[in-house]
Protein backbone atom coordinates (compact mmCIF):
# COMPACT_ATOMS: atom_id res chain seq x y z
CA UNK A 1 0.00 0.00 0.00
CA UNK A 2 1.38 3.42 -0.95
CA UNK A 3 1.48 6.33 1.51
CA UNK A 4 -1.02 8.20 -0.67
CA UNK A 5 -3.45 5.29 -0.54
CA UNK A 6 -3.11 5.24 3.24
CA UNK A 7 -3.99 8.94 3.43
CA UNK A 8 -6.91 8.62 1.02
CA UNK A 9 -8.43 5.42 2.37
CA UNK A 10 -7.54 5.50 6.06
CA UNK A 11 -6.93 9.06 7.24
CA UNK A 12 -9.64 10.66 5.08
CA UNK A 13 -12.14 7.84 5.59
CA UNK A 14 -15.65 8.04 7.04
CA UNK A 15 -15.06 8.05 10.82
CA UNK A 16 -16.90 5.14 12.45
CA UNK A 17 -19.69 5.33 9.88
CA UNK A 18 -20.70 8.76 11.20
CA UNK A 19 -20.42 10.54 7.86
CA UNK A 20 -17.71 12.77 9.32
CA UNK A 21 -14.26 13.17 7.82
CA UNK A 22 -11.03 14.99 8.56
CA UNK A 23 -10.78 18.31 6.72
CA UNK A 24 -7.28 17.40 5.55
CA UNK A 25 -4.48 15.01 6.41
CA UNK A 26 -0.89 14.19 5.53
CA UNK A 27 2.13 12.06 6.33
CA UNK A 28 5.41 13.98 6.56
CA UNK A 29 8.98 12.99 7.20
CA UNK A 30 10.68 14.35 10.31
CA UNK A 31 12.49 16.83 8.05
CA UNK A 32 9.17 18.23 6.81
CA UNK A 33 9.13 16.50 3.44
CA UNK A 34 5.65 15.50 2.31
CA UNK A 35 5.26 11.76 1.83
CA UNK A 36 1.55 11.97 1.01
CA UNK A 37 -1.26 14.46 1.55
CA UNK A 38 -4.93 15.07 0.89
CA UNK A 39 -5.91 17.61 -1.75
CA UNK A 40 -6.78 20.31 0.81
CA UNK A 41 -3.77 19.91 3.10
CA UNK A 42 -2.44 23.44 3.65
CA UNK A 43 0.95 24.82 2.67
CA UNK A 44 3.06 25.08 5.81
CA UNK A 45 6.24 27.00 6.56
CA UNK A 46 9.64 25.45 7.39
CA UNK A 47 9.83 27.37 10.68
CA UNK A 48 6.46 25.94 11.72
CA UNK A 49 7.78 22.43 11.18
CA UNK A 50 10.91 23.20 13.21
CA UNK A 51 8.75 24.36 16.12
CA UNK A 52 6.69 21.17 15.98
CA UNK A 53 9.82 19.00 16.05
CA UNK A 54 11.17 21.11 18.92
CA UNK A 55 7.94 20.46 20.84
CA UNK A 56 8.27 16.71 20.36
CA UNK A 57 11.88 16.89 21.59
CA UNK A 58 11.13 19.25 24.49
CA UNK A 59 7.46 19.02 25.45
CA UNK A 60 5.88 22.30 26.54
CA UNK A 61 7.82 24.69 24.30
CA UNK A 62 4.73 25.54 22.22
CA UNK A 63 2.39 26.21 25.16
CA UNK A 64 3.31 29.89 25.64
CA UNK A 65 3.13 30.83 21.94
CA UNK A 66 0.63 28.36 20.53
CA UNK A 67 1.04 25.94 17.64
CA UNK A 68 1.32 27.65 14.27
CA UNK A 69 0.59 25.64 11.16
CA UNK A 70 0.02 27.04 7.67
CA UNK A 71 -0.45 30.47 9.22
CA UNK A 72 -3.21 29.32 11.59
CA UNK A 73 -2.64 29.52 15.34
CA UNK A 74 -3.87 26.67 17.54
CA UNK A 75 -4.02 26.61 21.33
CA UNK A 76 -1.99 23.60 22.48
CA UNK A 77 -4.12 21.22 24.55
CA UNK A 78 -3.25 18.03 26.39
CA UNK A 79 -1.30 15.61 24.24
CA UNK A 80 1.27 12.89 24.92
CA UNK A 81 4.79 14.28 25.50
CA UNK A 82 7.13 13.25 22.72
CA UNK A 83 4.43 11.34 20.86
CA UNK A 84 1.26 13.37 20.18
CA UNK A 85 0.60 17.11 19.86
CA UNK A 86 -2.98 18.36 19.89
CA UNK A 87 -4.18 21.86 19.09
CA UNK A 88 -7.56 23.60 19.18
CA UNK A 89 -8.83 26.56 17.18
CA UNK A 90 -12.49 27.48 17.50
CA UNK A 91 -14.65 24.50 16.57
CA UNK A 92 -11.77 22.67 14.92
CA UNK A 93 -8.27 21.55 15.65
CA UNK A 94 -5.22 19.52 14.71
CA UNK A 95 -3.64 16.28 15.89
CA UNK A 96 -0.04 15.28 15.10
CA UNK A 97 1.33 11.81 15.84
CA UNK A 98 5.09 11.24 15.72
CA UNK A 99 6.54 7.87 14.76
CA UNK A 100 10.16 6.79 14.40
CA UNK A 101 10.49 8.33 10.93
CA UNK A 102 7.33 10.30 10.22
CA UNK A 103 4.58 12.57 11.47
CA UNK A 104 0.90 11.92 10.77
CA UNK A 105 -1.26 15.06 10.60
CA UNK A 106 -5.01 15.33 10.88
CA UNK A 107 -6.89 18.65 10.68
CA UNK A 108 -10.58 18.75 11.51
CA UNK A 109 -13.62 20.97 11.93
CA UNK A 110 -16.24 19.79 14.38
CA UNK A 111 -19.88 19.81 13.34
CA UNK A 112 -21.26 22.92 14.99
CA UNK A 113 -24.65 22.68 16.67
CA UNK A 114 -26.73 25.86 17.11
CA UNK A 115 -26.27 27.41 20.52
CA UNK A 116 -22.81 26.03 21.19
CA UNK A 117 -20.97 29.32 20.76
CA UNK A 118 -20.16 32.01 23.27
CA UNK A 119 -21.38 35.44 22.20
CA UNK A 120 -17.93 36.84 22.96
CA UNK A 121 -14.85 35.97 24.97
CA UNK A 122 -11.50 37.34 26.09
CA UNK A 123 -8.40 36.67 28.15
CA UNK A 124 -7.36 39.66 30.27
CA UNK A 125 -4.48 40.31 32.60
CA UNK A 126 -5.29 41.12 36.21
CA UNK A 127 -4.61 44.76 35.34
CA UNK A 128 -7.31 44.71 32.67
CA UNK A 129 -4.91 44.52 29.72
CA UNK A 130 -6.28 42.50 26.79
CA UNK A 131 -4.26 39.39 26.00
CA UNK A 132 -6.74 38.14 23.40
CA UNK A 133 -10.39 38.78 22.56
CA UNK A 134 -13.11 37.91 20.08
CA UNK A 135 -14.13 40.56 17.57
CA UNK A 136 -17.30 41.56 19.40
CA UNK A 137 -16.00 41.51 22.98
CA UNK A 138 -17.30 44.67 24.70
CA UNK A 139 -15.12 47.58 25.76
CA UNK A 140 -14.27 47.02 29.41
CA UNK A 141 -13.80 49.93 31.80
CA UNK A 142 -10.90 49.98 34.32
CA UNK A 143 -13.29 50.36 37.25
CA UNK A 144 -15.18 47.26 36.09
CA UNK A 145 -12.00 45.18 36.18
CA UNK A 146 -11.15 46.63 39.60
CA UNK A 147 -14.58 45.57 40.87
CA UNK A 148 -14.08 42.05 39.52
CA UNK A 149 -10.62 41.69 41.07
CA UNK A 150 -11.98 42.98 44.39
CA UNK A 151 -14.69 40.30 44.34
CA UNK A 152 -12.11 37.59 43.74
CA UNK A 153 -10.12 38.93 46.70
CA UNK A 154 -13.21 39.52 48.86
CA UNK A 155 -15.99 37.20 47.62
CA UNK A 156 -19.42 38.77 47.89
CA UNK A 157 -18.37 42.37 47.36
CA UNK A 158 -20.21 42.53 44.01
CA UNK A 159 -23.46 41.02 45.28
CA UNK A 160 -25.05 44.30 46.46
CA UNK A 161 -24.23 46.28 43.29
CA UNK A 162 -24.12 43.60 40.61
CA UNK A 163 -21.33 42.74 38.19
CA UNK A 164 -20.71 45.41 35.56
CA UNK A 165 -18.88 44.48 32.35
CA UNK A 166 -18.79 46.53 29.17
CA UNK A 167 -21.51 48.76 30.58
CA UNK A 168 -23.87 45.83 31.16
CA UNK A 169 -25.07 44.92 34.65
CA UNK A 170 -25.30 41.24 35.61
CA UNK A 171 -26.85 39.78 38.74
CA UNK A 172 -24.15 37.81 40.57
CA UNK A 173 -25.11 34.16 41.02
CA UNK A 174 -23.35 31.29 42.76
CA UNK A 175 -19.73 30.92 41.71
CA UNK A 176 -16.59 29.59 43.37
CA UNK A 177 -15.16 31.98 45.93
CA UNK A 178 -11.84 33.39 44.77
CA UNK A 179 -11.85 31.35 41.56
CA UNK A 180 -15.02 31.81 39.46
CA UNK A 181 -17.57 34.63 39.22
CA UNK A 182 -20.85 33.99 37.40
CA UNK A 183 -23.40 36.59 36.39
CA UNK A 184 -26.88 36.45 34.84
CA UNK A 185 -28.82 38.96 32.78
CA UNK A 186 -32.09 37.81 31.25
CA UNK A 187 -31.52 34.71 29.11
CA UNK A 188 -27.76 35.29 28.97
CA UNK A 189 -24.88 35.75 31.32
CA UNK A 190 -21.14 35.80 31.95
CA UNK A 191 -18.57 33.49 33.52
CA UNK A 192 -15.16 34.74 34.69
CA UNK A 193 -12.40 32.35 35.73
CA UNK A 194 -9.36 33.72 37.57
CA UNK A 195 -5.94 32.12 37.14
CA UNK A 196 -2.62 33.15 38.62
CA UNK A 197 -2.06 35.79 35.94
CA UNK A 198 -5.25 36.14 33.92
CA UNK A 199 -9.03 36.43 33.79
CA UNK A 200 -10.91 34.23 31.30
CA UNK A 201 -14.22 35.90 30.38
CA UNK A 202 -17.03 34.20 28.47
CA UNK A 203 -20.32 35.93 27.62
CA UNK A 204 -23.28 33.92 26.35
CA UNK A 205 -26.89 34.24 25.31
CA UNK A 206 -29.65 31.76 24.57
CA UNK A 207 -29.80 29.08 23.32
CA UNK A 208 -26.45 28.38 25.02
CA UNK A 209 -26.97 27.04 28.53
CA UNK A 210 -25.08 28.58 31.49
CA UNK A 211 -23.44 25.21 32.16
CA UNK A 212 -21.97 25.17 28.64
CA UNK A 213 -20.40 28.59 29.16
CA UNK A 214 -19.06 27.51 32.55
CA UNK A 215 -17.45 24.42 31.05
CA UNK A 216 -15.76 26.30 28.20
CA UNK A 217 -14.40 29.10 30.37
CA UNK A 218 -13.36 27.00 33.34
CA UNK A 219 -11.62 24.33 31.27
CA UNK A 220 -9.54 26.98 29.55
CA UNK A 221 -8.78 28.53 32.92
CA UNK A 222 -7.70 25.18 34.35
CA UNK A 223 -5.45 24.66 31.33
CA UNK A 224 -3.77 28.04 31.83
CA UNK A 225 -3.27 27.26 35.52
CA UNK A 226 -1.58 23.98 34.56
CA UNK A 227 0.69 25.92 32.18
CA UNK A 228 1.74 28.36 34.89
CA UNK A 229 -0.50 31.25 33.87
Amino acid sequence: MSWQTYVDEHLMCDIDGSGQHLTSAAILGLDGTVWAQSSKFPQFKPEEMKSIIAEFNDAGTLAPTGLFFAGAKYMVIQGEPGAVIRGKKGAGGICIKKTGQAMVFGIYDEPVAPGNHLSSAAILGHDGSIWAQSANFPQVKPEEVTGIINDFNEPGSLAPTGLHLGGTKYMVIQGEAGAVIRGKKGPGGVTIKKTGMALIVGIYDEPMAPSQCNTIVERLGDYLVDQGF
